[in-house]
């Protein structure tokens, strides 16, 4: 079995990979919830980034905590998240300057950032969504070039290779991966044979520290569950970034 992991909630953009006090809160929850349920995990899997590694060594605290022997946690950069902060930097000054309205929400987005540095809502969540739709359709590849960011066709096909580590493992073991929404997004969508669009429209359902299993059988990978919160039932748990 493998366990999809999102890491909790983050930092503001500017600080972007760090948990927040809630993110940290989040983990420590998930980490509740597996001992509770007497999970014994065979391996932790976590991207390097930050906020994945923090998750991560949370998560292992609380089974720690509770004597069922977390394992170490293996980095594999693989399952790394894409560089947002570099896509904007990279294509938002063209898109401000060939699409109707970027630039006014853009400046809408800077504003409600002060406010609330983890929305997603309004001017925030149009500029993201044009901003990475532009990114996967290679609206401007050289400037994606100039700047030196890693495309999409680049980055999902890191992510598909990364489904070699659930062949590490036999069928019946726990397996956990501490990684982030789209990495999660295309693992799931691999296994439903979803369009990019439609990928795109799972990582942004995703829930921080989030739950998305899969079951590796002889004739593919299988989604079993998504975006499960079990262990976020307090009010104001659940958060998108």
């Amino acid at each position: 079995m493998i366990f999809l992991i999102r890491h909790g909630q983050a930092g503001p953009r500017h600080r972007y990979d760090e948990l927040s006090e809630l993110g940290r809160r989040q983990a420590a929850a998930l980490g509740r919830y597996f001992a509770s349920q007497r999970a014994h995990f065979s391996a932790f899997y976590a991207g390097s980034l930050n906020r994945q590694q923090q998750t991560a060594a949370i998560v292992a605290d609380a089974l720690n905590d509770a004597d069922l022997s977390a394992p170490g946690v293996s980095t594999d950069d693989g399952w790394n998240e894409f560089s947002l902060a570099s896509v904007y930097r990279a294509l938002a000054p063209h898109l401000s300057r060939d699409v109707d309205g970027f630039a006014r929400d853009f400046a809408e987005m800077q504003s409600a950032l002060v406010d609330d540095p983890h929305t997603v809502r309004g001017a925030a969540g149009r500029c993201d969504r044009e901003v990475v739709l532009s990114w996967i359709s290679r609206r401007y590849p050289e400037a994606e070039a100039e700047a030196g960011v890693e495309g999409w066709a680049e980055f999902r096909a890191r992510i598909e290779a990364q489904r070699s580590v659930f062949e590490r493992h036999a069928a019946d073991e726990f397996v956990a991966v501490f990684t982030s929404a789209t990495p999660i997004a295309i693992t799931v969508g691999a296994a439903l044979g979803l369009s990019e669009e439609k990928i795109l429209g799972l990582m942004a359902a995703l829930y921080n520290a989030s739950v998305s299993q899969l079951r590796r059988r002889d004739d593919g990978v299988w989604l079993l569950t998504f975006n499960n919160t079990p262990h976020l039932i307090e009010p104001g748990m659940r958060t998108l970034r």
